[in-house]
Formats: structure tokens, C-alpha cells, sequence
């Protein structure tokens, strides 16, 4: 009985061992490694070709090897690695031509590579022709070379820019060539020469001063990109100062010096015509709109000796409106009238200004001077800075006079008024004082500053007569809304008639 238990397992034993000695799968490879894939083969020099090839079992053996040109079997390949001389037929056409490579086992596995060749046939005499090479991307340049960016050009010298520049592009033609000037198309463009350069002459007649842009534009026909390029320059007009000429009053023999500034001319001093001296502090309260005349600073009587103090020499004398309108119980004249009508205390040939001669002044100024900064304000919400309006025309700095000005309070807001007075058209604006019915408030009858300066006009307005004030805060010259009490002494400035 044991003994046949014994073979039972030693039976079980044997059939388990044989279940783990399996036989790995066959697997078959085969290439084909001439011709390569693609060859391309002129009939015209070539009779044959060479095909190589090769194939191999990990497991058992080679049953056998078919090779196949254009679907038929070559008998004469066999077994693998092979390298077999392919002879073309006479009549062998041109085109495509299929290489085939099948290796098969002796388990049922096979293999098949394929290998595609091209026939052709170059005409006897004559030469293949070369493949075309790709065309290359389109590229488009531009560039300003005249003018250059940051050049400044001034007005009263300079008529003309002379615009130079090239527009090329490496492959096609320039389809699109547009020159702006000043954000103006100038039309016809210019013409582009062969080498793709330009030249353009823009005349600056009537040109206003400040920054003027440049911008060049240029398309291809191949492509759908704008190329552009520009610059900005800088236009000023220097002002050359007027000469000064002189007239004598016939009154009292003063001689005065007055300049031209476009079309009128202006006394380049304050009015000194001194008739009588009055005190303010006992003329003004029993005043009963009569004409009161007043030397900065002087409180005396002597006509003579007001005549001699510095403050008369320097400033001239300071008129109350009646005085300055050149009648008592003055009733006033159009703010709006050029000229005014009004002599005044002006002398013959001469006449006091109105609200609107001032005005002409200050455009026509203005309209001379290049653009700058001003009326800054602090963003304290986005960039954290300080931002200006451009384009403001500093009037104040032009017609300024060099002496009594002090350092502007407003530099940070209006920097242009940090360069501080230039009296450019010689008019010599200057502090020259006032005087005022504010002794129960300050002490005093005057009032002398080196900030502003106020020169009284025709008109008559709500609260009292108009004046025209400069200051050193502001690019512009204040006109009065409601005007001001007629009894205060201001300067005056007669204007040609």
C-alpha cells in the first residue's frame, strides 16, 4: 500500500515540474538595408540596383525567405542576409517601385519590411534639374534716419525738415509705404528708390511750437504685418527780444522807453505822470471819487521830493481808478473795446488799456512760446505722482522783468516757473506795489510784494473797476471778475495808439 502512494506522488511531482518549463514564442525580424527609403534612381545612368537585407529567429529556424520587387517574387533570394544585383528591364518605367521582404519561421511566425524607391529618367543631354529652394519668410524694415529723436529745431531759423529714411523688405515688394507728420498723412508718399530709400522735405510754415512726431509705416506684400517707426522732435521759436525805443511825455518832460509786441506797442515802464502828491491816510477816506495819486511808501506832501525817492524812480506812481481813467466820477468804458477810447492819465498819443488790449497781448505772447508743464496735481490712486497738463504757456516768464520777483510758491505745480523771469519782449513787468484802505488791519497804507503786480483797465464791474493782475504762481495773467475798490492805488500801463 505504500508503495503505491508513493508513486502517486512521485507521478503528481512530474507533471507540476513540466507545467514550468515553458518554451519561449518565436518572434521574427527583417529589414531591408539597401536601398534606403526614398532613393531616388535615374534610369538614364543606372541599370540595376543593389538590394541588401536581413532577418532573424530567437527560437527555432528560418522556413523561408521571399523577397518581392513591384509584387514579383525574385527566385534567386533564398535565405537571409541577402545582397542581390536587381537588373532593370529594358522597358522599365518610371515612378514608383515597391521592395518587399518577408522571413518566415518554423513555428508560422513571419516578418515582412518594405523599402519605396522612385525611378526616373533624365532626358540624354540635358542636365537634371536642381530642386527649388524655399522661398524665405518676408521681412519688412523701416527707419527714420533724419530727423533723430530729441532733436530740437528752432522756428525762427529753421523753415523746412529734411525727412530721410528707408522701407525694404527681403523677399516681394513693398505693398503699403505711409509717412505721417504731425499725425498728418503726407500724400503722394514719397517716392522709394530702388535701393528703398526716401527723402522728403515738410515745410514748418506757420508750425506751432512744441513736440512734433515723425511715424513711418510700411507693409509688405507677403505678409500681414505693419512695420512702423518714428521719432519726435522739438519745436521752439526764440524770441528776439524788441528794441526798446523812447518817447518824452510833453507834460512834464519824462522820457519813457516802449517796445513793440506784434501789433501794438507798450510802454516798458509804469506810468510816472506825478500832477500832485497825495497821502493816503487822509485822502482816501474823505475821497469823494476824485483822482489820488501815490508814491510807494511816501506819506508826505513835497510833489519835488516824492519825486525823488527810489520807489518813484523805480516803480512810477500808483493811481487810484479815477486818476487813472484821468477823471473825477469816471463812469467807465467797454472791457471789450480795442483800442479802449480812453486817454486816461496816458500821454497824448497814448491811452490806457482795456480788459480786452490786454488780452491781445497775452495771445499773441502766448502764441510764440513752446508748450510746458503745469497745474500738477498728485495721483495718489494709481502711478502715486505727480501729473501735469501739457501744452500750458508760461506768459508770466516772458513778459516778467528781471528786477523785485521773488522764488515761486508754485514751482512743484507749474515747473516752468522755477526758471523764474526772462523778459523776453523787454515789456519789464515788475512788483511795483499798492496802496490800500487797510491801515485798521495791517498797520498800514501799502502793500509791496514780490509775487504779483496789478495794472488797472477800463471797465467797470459788479463790486468795482477791473484790473489785470501777473504773479509768479501762475503761467497766465488774472483778469478780475468782480473788480475792486477804485480807490486803491495800482499801476499803470499805457499802450500806443
Amino acid at each position: 500500500m505504500k508503495k503505491y502512494a508513493f508513486l502517486l506522488v512521485a507521478l503528481f511531482t512530474l507533471w507540476a515540474c513540466s507545467d514550468d518549463d515553458t518554451t519561449p514564442q518565436q518572434e521574427v525580424t527583417c529589414s531591408i538595408t539597401a536601398p534606403a527609403e526614398g532613393t531616388i534612381i535615374d534610369l538614364a545612368t543606372a541599370t540595376s540596383m543593389t538590394i541588401k537585407g536581413e532577418g532573424a529567429v530567437n527560437v527555432g529556424d528560418i522556413e523561408s525567405v521571399t523577397l518581392k520587387v513591384n509584387g514579383k517574387s525574385v527566385s534567386e533570394v533564398t535565405k537571409v542576409p541577402f545582397s542581390y544585383d536587381y537588373t532593370f528591364a529594358a522597358d522599365q518605367a518610371i515612378g514608383d517601385m515597391k521592395i518587399e521582404l518577408t522571413v518566415k519561421g518554423d513555428a508560422g511566425k513571419e516578418k515582412t519590411a518594405t523599402a519605396n524607391v522612385t525611378l526616373k529618367k533624365t532626358e540624354s543631354g540635358t542636365d537634371p534639374e536642381p530642386e527649388p529652394e524655399p522661398e524665405p519668410e518676408q521681412e519688412v524694415t523701416c527707419e527714420i534716419t533724419t530727423p533723430t529723436s530729441g532733436e530740437t529745431f528752432d522756428l525762427a531759423t529753421v523753415t523746412e525738415l529734411n525727412i530721410t529714411g528707408k522701407a525694404a523688405v527681403n523677399v516681394g515688394s513693398v505693398e503699403t509705404f505711409i509717412l505721417k507728420v504731425g499725425g498728418v498723412e503726407i500724400a503722394p508718399a514719397p517716392a522709394l528708390a530702388e535701393d528703398g530709400t526716401f527723402s522728403h522735405t515738410y515745410a514748418l510754415t506757420d508750425q506751432l511750437t512744441g513736440e512734433l512726431s515723425i511715424e513711418l509705416a510700411v507693409k509688405g506684400n507677403k505678409t500681414a504685418t505693419v512695420k512702423i517707426a518714428s521719432v519726435a522732435v522739438t519745436l521752439t521759436r526764440t524770441v528776439a527780444p524788441p528794441t526798446a525805443e523812447t518817447f518824452t511825455d510833453e507834460r512834464d518832460g519824462h522820457v519813457y522807453k516802449y517796445v513793440t509786441i506784434g501789433t501794438q506797442s507798450w510802454m516798458a515802464e509804469n506810468l510816472a505822470y506825478l500832477p500832485v502828491i497825495n497821502v493816503p491816510k487822509t485822502a482816501v477816506p474823505t475821497c469823494d471819487e476824485d483822482p489820488l495819486y501815490f508814491v510807494l511808501n511816501y506819506e508826505g506832501t513835497d510833489l519835488a521830493a516824492a519825486k525823488q525817492t527810489e520807489e518813484y524812480n523805480k516803480y512810477g506812481v500808483l493811481y487810484n481808478w479815477y486818476a487813472a481813467m484821468g477823471q473825477k466820477s469816471a463812469t467807465g468804458a467797454s472791457a471789450d473795446a480795442i483800442p479802449s477810447g480812453v486817454r486816461g492819465a496816458c500821454p497824448a498819443g497814448w491811452h490806457l488799456p482795456s480788459k480786452a488790449e490786454w488780452k491781445v497781448l497775452e495771445e499773441f505772447v502766448a502764441a510764440e512760446l513752446p508748450g510746458v508743464d503745469g497745474n500738477g496735481w498728485y495721483d495718489e490712486f494709481d502711478t502715486f505722482s505727480w501729473i501735469y497738463e501739457s501744452g500750458l504757456k508760461n506768459v508770466w516768464g516772458a513778459l516778467a522783468g528781471k528786477e523785485g520777483w521773488g522764488v515761486t510758491s508754485m514751482g512743484d505745480e507749474n515747473p516752468d516757473l522755477k526758471k523764474g523771469p526772462q523778459d523776453t519782449y523787454g515789456l519789464n513787468l515788475i512788483p511795483s506795489g499798492s496802496s490800500s484802505r487797510m491801515e485798521d488791519l495791517y498797520g498800514n497804507w501799502w502793500n509791496i510784494t514780490t509775487s504779483s503786480t496789478s495794472f488797472w483797465t477800463t471797465d467797470v464791474q459788479s463790486s468795482g473797476n477791473g484790473y489785470v493782475q501777473y504773479d509768479n504762481m501762475s503761467y497766465r495773467p488774472t483778469y478780475s471778475k468782480f473788480g475792486t475798490n477804485p480807490v486803491i492805488g495800482y499801476s499803470v500801463r499805457c499802450v500806443k495808439d
